[in-house]
């Protein structure tokens, strides 16, 4: 073989070279991009359970709620006995089904006001040290530490 020949020969086997290394590379960024993919579609989708969960829960409480309301305005008699015992039980567990499911209420009277739980519907003067919330208009909540609801509460000036 010839020096020329040789010289060409290394010359293309530079240029495969260069095209294997061309082709690995968006090899491996195909591979990495895919993985980013995966995870970020695992992401979104967590998102979406969390949003989904939400959504329900928001649309239960009202019905607890109002569960809860009945409870305290039955009246006291033996006739409605069993329905309010029955009742109870279901407003238990519900809240249990709530605690499963990361469902917490939000802490109220007593605790310092703050914008991020609460919303304040009125403030009022006499009724304790400044700032703090003195009566609870409706129960706030948080799934897994995230306001899905905040507490309506009156607050002392």
């Amino acid at each position: 073989m010839t020096n020329d020949e040789i010289s060409k020969l290394k010359k293309e086997l530079d240029e495969v070279r260069k095209q294997s290394d061309d082709r690995l590379n968006s090899w491996k960024r195909s591979a990495a991009d895919f993985e980013n993919y995966k995870k970020r579609r695992a992401k979104e989708d967590q998102e979406l359970v969390m949003f989904a969960k939400e959504m329900s829960v928001l649309k239960l409480l009202p019905t607890i709620e109002s569960l809860e309301a009945a409870l305290l305005h039955a009246p006291d008699v033996e006739e409605h006995k069993e329905w309010h015992e029955g009742v109870k039980k279901i407003v238990k567990e519900l809240d249990k089904v709530l605690k499963e499911l990361g469902v917490e209420k939000i802490k109220t009277v007593g605790e310092k006001f703050d914008h991020s739980l609460h919303e304040a519907v009125e403030m009022k003067e006499g009724e304790g040290n400044s700032g703090e919330i003195f009566e609870e208009v409706a129960a706030g909540f948080k799934i897994n530490g995230k306001v899905i609801r905040p507490a309506k509460v009156r607050v002392a000036k």
